[in-house]
């Protein structure tokens, strides 16, 4: 018999395997198991890792505009005839000057990551298989926010911005635009706190505490800080419901010492009632202003908003032509602030066309990453935003001689 022939024949024809045949299906069998628990385990460590990590992708860049025909549909976004995004500006009609170029405003996409999507990013794919997205720590995106509150934050900053925006771009112009300071809005309640256990809720409105009216944030701290730790504060608030409607609502919060938060220690003898507030305030218009951003929530529309009112208003030519993007919060003084997402953003708005973006200086190397061929600009005011485009060629309406407040 030859030993360099695995099969080996008998007298009567038949073969038989050798031994080692058998040895070698066993070292098959063994390592199939191991690549198969290799794969559970990734499996395993993936779905794991995933809970803890954000997903941003590049969203929508709707068009800015006042065209009536841009309605929402059955997805939430609001679209025009020809399938296009946009978000619509509302104020009279002989007001409107149509645009000359495109304004885009811009959003992304954020939700908890997938275990393939945490694989990816692990293994240095994900930018392959989805350009801009980026995974981040679920730390970054909560803060020390509840998650069940995002939302309602999220909706109080686009309510914000459309606000800014608003005042701001009129002012511009030279229109009076009157404040009113209308109560302490709600943006946080700490669990366990107080605040929480009294049935206090984001984004309600606090205007009477302690038997005084509440106009302003300040206000009610001072309140606050006039009782003790075991001290009862009632509270008087007007709540708006998903379907629009305001009830008042009382309630009445034992307050607490003062815990250990923000890195800063413990005080037992200092009264707590454990909520995050900011002056809700209106304002008096000379005539009526609506923004429809659909579904769209979070602050970084300020400076997108402000420039297409002052566009719509103006003479329609404020980009020159171009197709400009921007991104950024606005304030009341006219300041453009930091953002999130800005390489997701540009992404976005390059994808939708865009040729000139406008982003804070915090986030010009983000935006120039994704940028492409597209020019990033950095501003810090709106009157920067408006020097960018006259260089370009825009035409910008001269400044108010005084601001017009109230």
């Amino acid at each position: 018999m030859d030993d360099n022939h695995e099969d080996a024949t008998r007298p009567n024809g038949e073969t038989r395997r050798r031994p080692q045949s058998r040895a070698r299906k066993w070292i098959i069998i063994v390592a199939l198991a191991v690549v198969i628990a290799l794969i559970v385990s990734g499996l395993v460590l993936s779905i794991t890792g995933a809970r803890n990590y954000f997903i941003l992708s590049p969203g929508s860049a709707p068009s800015i505009t006042a065209n009536p025909l841009c309605r929402p549909t059955s997805g939430g976004n609001l679209r025009l005839p020809s399938g296009k995004v946009c978000v619509r500006l509302d104020v009279p009609a002989d007001k409107i000057h149509v645009i000359d170029g495109s304004l885009f405003m811009v959003d992304v996409l954020e939700g908890k990551a997938t275990p393939a999507q945490y694989a990816l990013s692990k293994v240095g794919l994900l930018h392959f298989f989805d350009q801009g997205a980026t995974l981040i720590p679920s730390g970054a995106v909560l803060g020390s926010t509840p998650a069940s509150q995002l939302n309602c934050q999220s909706d109080q900053a686009m309510n914000s911005a459309q606000s800014s925006a608003s005042v701001v771009a009129l002012r511009r112009l030279g229109y009076p635009v009157v404040e009113n300071d209308m109560g302490a809005q709600v943006n946080q309640v700490q669990p366990g706190s107080p605040a929480a256990a009294a049935g206090v809720m984001c984004n309600d409105l606090v205007i009477a505490a302690n038997g005084v009216t509440i106009h302003t944030d300040d206000q009610l701290v001072n309140e606050i800080h006039t009782l003790k730790p075991g001290d009862e504060l009632p509270m008087t608030l007007s709540r708006t419901g998903s379907n629009g409607q305001t009830t008042i609502v009382h309630v009445i919060a034992r307050l607490t010492g003062t815990p250990a938060e923000a890195g800063q220690p413990a005080q037992p003898d200092r009264a707590y009632l454990g909520v995050a507030v900011e002056t809700r305030m209106t304002f008096t218009f000379p005539f009526d202003v609506n923004i429809d951003v659909g579904e769209i929530g979070g602050p970084s529309a300020g400076l997108a908003l402000t420039l297409g009112l002052l566009d719509v208003l103006s003479n329609g030519r404020l980009t020159g032509g171009h197709a400009v993007a921007a991104t950024g919060t606005m304030d009341l003084e006219g300041d453009v602030g930091p953002i999130g997402g800005a390489a997701q953003k540009a992404v976005a708005v390059r994808r939708a066309g865009a040729t000139v973006f406008l982003v804070p200086p915090a986030n010009l190397k983000d935006a120039e990453s994704e940028a492409g061929s597209m020019k990033v600009y950095a501003v810090t005011t709106l009157e920067q935003a408006l020097d960018v485009l006259k260089s370009l060629g825009g035409q910008i309406p001269p400044p108010a001689a005084t601001p017009a407040g109230g």
